[in-house]
């Protein structure tokens, strides 16, 4: 089974409809965009499986980037024990963090896996989750890869 995210669409994969599952968020980006979309059964992941998204996601330092659409993909991989096809280096890290298989469909795939955390530009502190300014000195944070 396939789970194909937004780009995987906008790529204009040719798969059989029998063989790929969409969550409704997917639906939504691109229903307007890709008449082809109405083939695809449409499933919405669990709670549960999205749960243990978000906390993987927190772990790699993902979770701010991820929109919600990518953690409803993850979550349905995961539910259905299927393959992501998605260009999203965010989505492709989470998943191989997980041990959910992913295929890219127009780009080359992520080269490692990463952990991320957050780095002030003003005054170096680092921190685990992303906030809107610096908690100390109100800089502003940028995403880095944690060692």
């Amino acid at each position: 089974m396939y789970v194909l995210d937004t780009s995987a669409i906008l790529a204009g994969l040719a798969l059989p409809p029998s063989e790929v599952v969409i969550p409704p968020s997917v639906y939504s980006e691109v229903h307007y965009k890709s008449p082809d979309i109405e083939m695809y059964e449409i499933v919405s992941p669990g709670d549960e499986f999205v749960s243990k998204v978000v906390k993987a996601s927190k772990k790699t330092g993902d979770y701010e980037v991820l929109s919600r659409t990518d953690v409803d993909v993850l979550a349905l991989a995961l539910q259905v024990n299927g393959v992501i096809i998605t260009d999203d280096y965010a989505i492709q890290n989470v998943a191989h963090f997980m041990g959910i298989k992913y295929e890219t469909a127009e780009m080359l795939g992520i080269k490692e896996a990463r952990k991320w955390k957050w780095r002030c530009e003003s005054c170096g502190r680092y921190y685990r989750k992303k906030y809107e300014h610096c908690p100390v000195c109100g800089g502003r944070l940028r995403r880095v890869r944690d060692k």
